[in-house]
């Protein structure tokens, strides 16, 4: 009789137990995730405000090259129009 009895609570307590491993894992998954994502925010704006300057530093560069191109270029055609 308690083989019996023992053999129903086994049957309706393993499936139980792997729905409840099942949504551990789950859970364990998301909550990996949410850490690997804060993980990743956090580095994103601890460099963002140094790459921000330097793409301004390189913009400024790249203004006044063409500042000084158009310079020539307005120089040259100044030179190449007939004096009167």
């Amino acid at each position: 009789m308690i083989d019996s009895i023992l053999a129903v609570t086994t049957e309706e307590i393993v499936p139980g137990m792997l729905m409840v491993l099942l949504m551990v894992a789950v859970y364990a998954f998301i909550f990996a995730l949410v850490i690997i994502c804060l993980v990743r925010v956090s580095r994103y704006f601890r460099t963002a405000g140094k790459e921000q300057k330097l793409i301004r530093m390189e913009l400024g560069k790249v203004a006044e090259e063409i500042h000084l191109l158009r310079q020539e270029m307005k120089g040259d055609k100044d030179s190449d129009s007939p004096a009167q």
